[in-house]
């Protein structure tokens, strides 16, 4: 099998991460409007169903490189939408970290895909609510205010996410990430795999 990306490889690559994408802002949007208690645990929901077409796209295309690309598109997507800045950096180092110290290995296997979009998803959560909120709060409200975020929203974004709750939300992140990857895989076993259009072991 050829390791190296190609053109074809690049538009499905580019296609399923516009859909992934366009779920993460579907969900995060009712999450947001439900509150800051949803609000602040929408990556670990996101996860989920995107887990399903990660693991079609990783399957689709074993190859070193997808995770960051992946993470890049979506980054520029965040920023185009006036996303905070930590978003896009986490996805990027996010997609790099999976796919050069997890996916970077002779042959990706069904284990490997589901260890890295699990830790992908942590990250995803970090870089989406933990950082922001926990290291670079100051900026992070000021970006809030800036979009007009009501100053009651924001002081219950500042409440959910003190204590020990950014641990709770990496791992809400993580666990999303496990479950999204399982179902995903599940799928795939049972209408790609059987029909022989995808081959991983």
């Amino acid at each position: 099998m050829n390791k190296k990306l190609n053109a074809k490889n690049f538009i499905l690559i580019g296609v399923l991460t516009a859909l992934m994408w366009i779920i993460c802002m579907i969900i995060s949007t009712i999450m947001s409007i439900a509150g800051p208690v949803t609000n602040v645990f929408y990556p670990a929901v996101v996860a989920i169903p995107n887990g399903i077409v990660m693991m079609l796209l990783l399957a689709k295309v074993p190859k070193k490189g997808v995770f960051t690309i992946c993470g890049t598109i979506q980054g520029i997507l965040f920023l185009l939408v006036g996303g905070f800045w930590l978003i896009p950096v986490a996805l990027i180092i996010g997609g790099g970290i999976c796919d050069f110290l997890i996916m970077g290995r002779n042959e990706i296997t069904m284990k490997s895909m589901m260890i890295a979009y699990t830790i992908f998803s942590g990250i995803f959560a970090f870089g989406a609510i933990v950082g922001p909120m926990s290291f670079l709060q100051d900026a992070f409200v000021r970006a809030m205010e800036k979009n007009n975020i009501a100053q009651e929203y924001i002081d219950g974004m500042i409440q959910i996410t003190s204590g020990f709750m950014p641990i709770v939300i990496v791992a809400a992140g993580l666990l999303g990430g496990l479950l999204g990857g399982y179902i995903g895989q599940k799928a795939l076993k049972k209408h790609f795999i059987k029909a022989g259009l995808v081959s991983v072991k």
